[in-house]
């Protein structure tokens, strides 16, 4: 109990409770995690040994002694002494989980950070008073109860309110113990018993015992550990039969409402279960008291596994497939209990999913890794966090697979030419979670991964939701991690709804939006999550990152090398689809030139947003640009402004078609997300081209310098 329980200890506890079979559901999973916390708590369902361990020697033990072979029990002694470790089995302490107050059993404790005597004789010995005299114990009295049930009415005697056996142990507690020092106490109740007269006695021949000694108490102990998940939330009677438990598949007294970490079966709203009858209940779930015991066991580790954020909450629920063992029981346990829930990486949360995977796929145990990567499995539920417990999105067994793939896609996507200027992409960006990582490419892939799995790959491009309204993006992230591929018009959808929510007024969104969702698209189709559409979204092997050659002393070249890349990509092998896409730069670049030389105060952008545009739009739009472009240069002294600005861009547009927008064969949203790609790269053609630019014109160019650093 002095150490961190090992694989052995695991076993046992998996020998003593667990059914045998892989894991097959929730319940299961439950289970699991209460059989991982009894072996923590030093290998008992009902007791928990290992709370006592701040108390061992630094803490006092208060034995009061009772004679209870008389008629009337007598208060024989009162001692402190130091709390041993070898004192610990024999007071069958019992703890709710931490944070939730309850002590289960006749021996309590008080704080850890200690009490005086006043707070030992009022306030433990008040709890042990209130144990005495709570109804699941008081059940035990009668006929009806346990044969060694006078034993508790007895106690119950001794414990009463104002009893004269109460009230001389308030005082000799405070004659005994220091007044002015605050100590961690753990104060139990030692009895002198006729053992002849009591069932719950094996000897003969010892006169004094512990709780630990005495079935009754341990009886007890049981049923205030477990009364709740008979009658919680009943307010009449309780819900309690005989029937099959869903775990274990024993047969035997079942209960309907046990603690449930996740509160997804609660009798608290039977409106949301029509037909539901409370009390019973335990026909719906019938789950057996050990059962319900794991499953309150259990809580505090299920509880590392959630993350939340927004409105939502997201259960990560870690586990192995296959037979369970001590060594996986081990592994386990020993990951989740390291998650750190306010942990970040990079200014991102470190979900606990990310957490643990990392934790088994680089554990310094070779058997461990391959375990990992062989056996372990997720189950995955998300849900509003609100009293009413609507699961949105569930995966039994989600693998580490596809974050890990779409996360190596989403680093090379971001490390390849779609983030680079000089290959006719956009810029790597700080602050926008698809548009930078690490340098160092694992610490890359593990940044990846904690986007991916804490949902800011969805929700730096879907559409804006409020709190109560979010179920979507939450069904998107468990398709991603279950390896469902996602439509490519629902993502053109989403894509121009947010490009709408970002925008203000008549301006376009930061171009960082329009970049995000390119990387997002290309990272799907990378990891093959991609589906609707006809051809691959990432360049192909030999479009390769590498610097290539450019005349960087012409703004010009600059410009055209950097269309023709950003043009040489798959998407836009179709003939419709570039033509919308340089229809966007056309109008971007006009735009930009009225702005930044021309000082228009309403540029042609302004009317021709790319989530409402038409054909028509377009229409009206290019041909404004395309007279515009031979307008303009003619009051251009630059060198690079001929008889047409932005020669580049009409000369292939012309190449691509000789229809007008109206003739397009091409769905409405992918005609405008076309359009938006073409639009941002335009807008940032010639602030790209002027700081690539390594001659004199750039540098007397002080307002494309500005507008190249403000978007």
């Amino acid at each position: 109990m002095n150490k961190r329980p090992i694989p052995e200890d695991f076993q046992n506890a998996l020998d003593e409770y667990w059914h045998a079979r892989p894991p097959a559901s929730l319940e299961d999973v439950m289970a699991l995690y209460g059989i991982l916390a009894v072996a923590e708590s030093g290998g008992s369902l009902y007791t928990t040994p290992s709370k006592l361990q701040p108390f061992v020697d630094d803490g006092r033990l208060v034995t009061i002694s009772l004679d209870l072979t008389g008629d009337a029990p007598e208060i024989a002694d009162l001692s402190q002494d130091v709390l041993r470790k070898e004192d610990i089995p024999k007071l069958g302490y019992s703890h709710k989980s931490s944070g939730r107050g309850a002590k289960y059993s006749l021996t309590q404790i008080g704080s850890k950070n200690g009490n005086d005597a006043k707070g030992v004789s009022n306030t433990i010995l008040g709890r042990i008073r209130s144990w005495t005299g709570q109804d699941s114990i008081q059940s035990l009295i009668g006929e009806a109860g346990h044969p060694d049930g006078w034993l508790i009415e007895m106690l119950a005697e001794v414990f009463e309110k104002d009893s004269e056996t109460l009230t001389s142990l308030q005082s000799k507690i405070i004659d005994l113990l220091p007044s002015d020092e605050s100590i961690p106490y753990v104060v139990t109740v030692r009895m002198k018993l006729n053992a002849e007269n009591l069932e719950s006695i094996d000897t003969t021949d010892q006169e004094w015992f512990y709780p630990a000694e005495i079935t009754v108490l341990k009886e007890a102990m049981k049923r205030y550990a477990t009364a709740n998940a008979a009658n919680k939330n009943i307010d009449k009677g309780a819900s309690e039969g005989q029937g099959t438990d869903v775990v274990s598949g024993g047969e035997g007294r079942v209960v309907g409402t046990p603690e449930s970490p996740l509160g997804i079966f609660s009798v608290k709203h039977p409106d949301s279960q029509p037909g539901l009858r409370k009390t019973e209940s335990w026909r719906n779930y019938p789950i057996s008291d050990d059962v319900a015991m794991l499953f309150a066991k259990g809580q505090d580790l299920i509880e590392r596994c959630v993350y939340r954020n927004g409105g939502m909450e997201t259960y990560v629920l870690p586990y192995f497939a296959g037979e369970m063992t001590g060594l996986k029981a081990d592994a386990l346990y020993r990951a989740i209990d390291s998650v750190d829930r306010g942990r970040q990486i990079d200014e991102s949360a470190d979900p606990p999913m990310a957490q643990v995977t990392f934790n088994l796929t680089e554990n310094e145990n070779p058997a461990i890794r391959e375990l990992a990567k062989q056996e372990l499995r997720f189950y995955t539920i998300s849900m509003p966090i609100s009293d009413d417990k609507n699961i949105i999105a569930e995966e039994p067994a989600a693998t580490v697979y596809w974050p890990t793939e779409l996360a190596e896609a989403l680093r090379k996507t971001i490390d390849g030419p779609t983030l680079s200027p000089a290959n006719g992409g956009f810029e790597q960006f700080n602050n926008w979670p698809l548009l930078t990582l690490d340098t160092d490419t694992t610490r890359a892939r593990r940044l990846a991964f904690a986007r991916i799995t804490n949902h800011e790959f969805t929700d730096a491009v879907f559409a804006y939701r409020d709190e109560e309204g979010d179920d979507f993006r939450r069904v998107v992230d468990h398709r991603l991690l279950s390896g469902t591929p996602l439509d490519v018009k629902t993502l053109f959808e989403e894509y121009l709804q947010r490009y709408d929510n970002a925008s203000e007024g008549s301006d376009s969104p930061p171009v960082q939006i329009v970049a995000q969702q390119l990387v997002h698209l290309e990272t799907l189709s990378r990891a093959g999550l991609l589906k609707g559409i006809d051809v691959p979204i990432e360049h192909t092997d030999t479009m390769t990152n590498t610097e290539p050659m450019i005349d960087t002393s012409n703004i010009a070249a600059i410009r055209e090398h950097r269309l023709d890349a950003f043009l040489d990509r798959p998407l836009f092998d179709d003939k419709t689809r570039k033509a919308a896409a340089l229809a966007g730069v056309l109008v971007g670049q006009i735009s930009w030139h009225q702005d930044s030389v021309r000082g228009v105060g309403r540029p042609l952008d302004a009317g021709t947003k790319g989530d409402q545009l038409t054909k028509h739009g377009l229409e009206n739009a290019l041909t404004a640009a395309l007279e515009k472009a031979k307008v303009y240069a003619q009051d251009s002294n630059r060198s690079f402004d001929r008889d047409l600005l932005f020669p580049e861009t009409v000369d292939r547009l012309l190449d691509e078609t000789e229809t007008m927008p109206t003739d397009w064969e091409i769905d409405k949203r992918e005609l405008q997300f076309c359009y938006v790609l073409g639009h941002a790269h335009g807008r940032r053609s010639m602030p790209v081209a002027f700081q690539m630019h390594e001659g004199d014109e750039a540098k007397n160019d002080k307002t494309a310098t500005a507008e190249s650093t403000a978007k």
